[in-house]
């Protein structure tokens, strides 16, 4: 026992180094607090937040609840692929997206419900629906789930999550003992990054540096944005030679979230709400690489006329399409294989996808 105690000694002060570094750099801000109530106040403030990197999104929109005094009329909820829509793209100055990376259904439904805590009230609704938030090996185990659990038991429903998170928080802590993340940490320290890290508060639309514009809208930085159709096609590729974790981890429509959608939507349209059902598109060649393929792909494919089919049972329009083509989009509209841009989403918009905007 004191051999081992004595072997403890002799190593605490290399732990120590190890956790202090990590914790002093960070460099993927997921020790220390604080970054994304910085990123939140400077949003709520009405400005948009440059230079931002590996934040929180969850953390993000709860801070962002909590500190906001903006009136949303119109909330957009979903993964990524709703952070593209702005609010000039929607035609409504009180919008604000809501939307965190890697959302599935847990997510919407959880802010949703904290968004109506924090006193919203909004008029219109905006579900961004991802194929792989109908699929249970899909589900993200950074997702919010305490407002869906809540809406589970009130409606009677089985539970797809366990009302405690301390998994991801295990994970989070892990990283301060962590020698992959002390050289990370180390790098970060010998470049200075650590002195430039703060989150920039801006008026311009783009910038250098990923950004989260105060109608909760993202930004890609210039090096993502910025792409010629040849290094588009090399990151297809990529999407086709390596197939993408969700579309790996799709198990098949899971009728237990088709059904709590169906009754989520029902909560939505109360009170007179409108709800839009968004699908993003996918790369035209890696759809082309998808409709193509007899695995997986083709029940992906088979969520969309679902969607519509459900959509329609509900009487909720739905913009946009998982096909390129149908949205007249060209690979130089994408960032990479499942993301498109602002603008080119701008150009297949409709206007009248809420009737109840008014229109100048």
């Amino acid at each position: 026992m004191k051999k081992l105690i004595g072997a403890f000694l002799v190593f605490l002060p290399f732990i120590a180094v190890i956790v202090g570094v990590n914790y002093y750099a960070d460099p993927a801000n997921i020790l220390q607090v604080g970054y994304e109530q910085e990123v939140a106040q400077i949003m709520a403030s009405g400005q948009n937040a440059s230079n931002i990197r590996n934040m929180d999104d969850r953390s993000l929109i709860r801070e962002y609840a909590e500190n906001t005094t903006m009136t949303i009329d119109t909330l957009l909820l979903g993964s990524s692929h709703s952070m593209q829509l702005t609010k000039d793209i929607i035609g409504d100055e009180n919008t604000f997206c809501a939307g965190v990376t890697g959302s599935d259904l847990r997510d919407c439904i959880s802010i949703w419900r904290l968004m109506l805590q924090s006193g919203q009230s909004p008029k219109r609704v905006l579900l961004t629906m991802d194929p792989w938030m109908l699929a249970e090996g899909c589900l993200d185990n950074r997702a919010m789930t305490d407002g869906y659990v809540q809406f589970c038991k009130e409606n009677q429903l089985p539970s797809l999550a366990s009302e405690s998170n301390w998994r991801v928080k295990l994970e989070k802590l892990s990283q301060a003992f962590s020698l992959v993340y002390f050289q990370s940490s180390v790098v970060y320290l010998q470049q200075g990054l650590q002195n430039t890290k703060a989150p920039i508060p801006t008026t311009e639309f783009y910038t250098e540096t990923d950004i989260r514009r105060a109608d909760g809208s993202y930004g890609y930085g210039a090096e993502l944005r910025n792409v010629t159709d040849e290094n588009m096609y090399d990151r297809v590729k990529n999407y086709i030679l390596f197939k993408p974790e969700l579309m790996s981890k799709f198990d098949g429509i899971s009728q237990t979230l088709y059904k709590q959608l169906s009754l989520f939507l029902d909560e939505l349209k109360q009170d007179g709400r409108e709800v839009v059902l968004f699908l993003s598109p996918f790369n035209n060649a890696y759809y082309d690489h998808m409709v193509t393929q007899t695995d997986n792909y083709v029940e992906i494919l088979s969520v969309e006329p679902l969607l519509r089919e459900l959509a329609q049972e509900k009487q909720i329009k739905v913009v946009g399409s998982y096909s390129p083509y149908e949205c007249g989009m060209t690979q130089i509209d994408f960032y990479d294989g499942l993301h498109c841009s602002s603008e080119s989403i701008a150009r297949f918009w409709p206007d009248d996808a809420f009737a109840t905007i008014e229109k100048p």
